[in-house]
């Protein structure tokens, strides 16, 4: 057992049998279960916070977390040798949720409706609101100028460079209207916060602020067997319930050529257990709306060395292209329950 770290898990009531390497952390295979050393780079108090809520959060859902376990001093943090901090973790020994095997994409749907109501309820008005995505888009649409305004002076543009031109007047004007329609969506207080609900002071709200995973994807469920877990909820905040759902869903609809009919199963599933109002789908919409794909792939290129550009860069712009169709037909079915 000579991994970097591992003299910390001498801190620690754990018969350990073995242990190996995994991404950025290591994997510990012990007589009470699985376990997960990983270091840590947040404030203890942020720590605390998050584990408070966990805690109440399995209790009432009965789905598995990857919670902290403390330390023989009760402390959930426990530093090395080197004075490194690390946490130890309950873990799931299998793999990542596959996007391509639909019943594990629903499981992970299915998880998070239980997980979102159950953050309805441990909610104590501690954790801070998300970033503004209306921002976000404003400062992304503006990158998207910049990065046009670049290409134009080109003379000898690249396949990439006319490939981005090519495509660039439809993805922009989309980007516009989810930024316009963000802004109308925005000024109706559709946002509210915790004390703002209780009160009532903005009358009846489109939407409430509730507690977020904060970055919920198929990295973050587990799956051993039948048993499955969703681990990092270290993003926590307070915003837009269906934003972690919006995050799920683009990585599996992207994955599967954006069918509608994966799209309409996971909507459908969280429905069933947590029902979508006609704003849910109306921030849904304005999500994917949004080519947030096409912008990475210009603000990478952009923020790069011009002098080479990879050909799978120009590769993802034409896939892009490629899918436009059936991505449209996903935003009309999305369109259609804002109605």
């Amino acid at each position: 057992m000579n991994e970097r770290g591992t003299d910390v898990l001498q801190q620690y009531d754990l018969d350990i049998i073995r242990t190996s390497r995994v991404r950025g952390a290591v994997l510990c295979e012990t007589r009470q279960g699985c376990r997960l050393l990983k270091e840590y780079r947040g404030t203890e108090s942020r720590m605390e916070q998050v584990q408070q809520v966990l805690a109440r959060l399995e209790e009432l859902t009965g789905v598995a977390v990857d919670r902290v376990i403390p330390n023989r001093e009760g402390q959930w943090i426990s530093v090395d040798s080197d004075q490194t901090p690390y946490v130890v973790k309950e873990w799931n020994g299998g793999r990542e949720c596959d996007l391509t095997v639909e019943e594990e994409v629903l499981c992970g749907v299915r998880m998070l409706a239980q997980l979102h109501k159950g953050l309805r309820q441990v909610d104590d008005g501690s954790f801070s609101r998300e970033d503004s995505l209306l921002k976000e888009y404003v400062r992304h649409n503006a990158e998207l100028r910049r990065a046009r305004n670049f290409v134009r002076k080109v003379r000898h543009k690249s396949e990439f460079e006319l490939a981005m031109m090519e495509t660039f007047s439809a993805y922009y004007e989309q980007a516009m209207e989810a930024q316009r329609l963000l802004e109308l969506w925005e000024e109706k207080g559709t946002v509210t916060t915790l004390d703002e609900q209780e009160t009532g002071q903005k009358g009846e709200p489109c939407a409430h602020s509730y507690l977020c995973h904060g970055e919920y994807s198929h990295h973050h469920i587990l799956f051993d067997g039948e048993f499955a877990m969703v681990t990092d909820f270290m993003a926590m905040t307070r915003g837009i319930q269906v934003s972690d759902l919006y995050y799920l869903m683009r990585k599996a609809m992207e994955k599967q050529g954006f069918d509608c009919r994966i799209g309409h199963k996971m909507l459908k599933e969280y429905d069933r257990i947590l029902p979508l109002t006609e704003e849910d789908h109306r921030y849904l919409y304005i999500r994917f709306l949004y080519p947030e794909k096409y912008w990475k792939q210009i603000n990478y290129y952009f923020n790069s060395n011009k002098a080479w550009i990879p050909a799978r860069s120009t590769e993802k712009i034409r896939n892009l292209q490629c899918l436009e169709p059936d991505r449209q037909r996903f935003l009309n079915v999305l369109k259609a329950g804002t109605q």
